[in-house]
Order: C-alpha cells, then structure tokens, then sequence
C-alpha cells in the first residue's frame, strides 16, 4: 500500500468524463492502464 500523505495521482480525460486515479497498490495486480481501459469499456457499455 502507499505510504500515508503519499500525493501521488494520475488523470486522464476522455471526452467529457474526467478520472481522477490514485494508486493503493505499487507491487502486483493490475497495472493502470488496465484498470483504465476497464473504466473506459465500462462507460462505453453502459
């Protein structure tokens, strides 16, 4: 997990629809660009 106070943030816009991502888990799992396409496909679907 991050360490307390830690800052760190990623942003992406895609068309009107604003992701404002912050990391809990630097080691293992996905990688953010998956999580992001995953949030991506699911606007899309819906």
């Amino acid at each position: 997990m991050t360490e307390k106070g830690s800052k760190e943030e990623y942003t992406y816009q895609v068309g009107k629809i604003k992701f404002i991502v912050t990391p809990v888990y630097k080691e293992n799992g996905e990688t953010m660009g998956d999580i992001l396409l995953k949030l991506m496909l699911a606007e899309l679907k819906s």
